[in-house]
């Protein structure tokens, strides 16, 4: 049996959104999850740094520390700009 690299990167991005899902003390509603190439890449917004923090460690305790983007910003930042409009 051999694993094509693209069903092992959809293999890696559900089980990374099923465990930010399933952890209970991360609000993950606002984070997008995605795979490029073998890079697990994390968007959206986060709460506070706890937060940031925990997604970071869940996505790297399964694709591995050097796979992992974090382009995530703070709640505050979003209603910055919402305000600023």
């Amino acid at each position: 049996m051999t694993f094509e690299p693209e069903n092992l990167a959809h293999d890696q991005l559900a089980s990374v959104q099923a465990a930010m899902s399933a952890e209970p003390e991360l609000e993950s509603s606002s984070i997008s999850v995605s795979m490029v190439g073998r890079s697990v890449l994390l968007e959206g917004y986060v709460a506070d740094y706890g937060d940031r923090q925990k997604a970071m460690a869940i996505a790297a305790s399964i694709a591995g520390p050097e796979n992992v983007h974090d382009r995530m910003r703070d709640a505050d930042e979003m209603a910055d700009t919402m305000s600023a409009q």
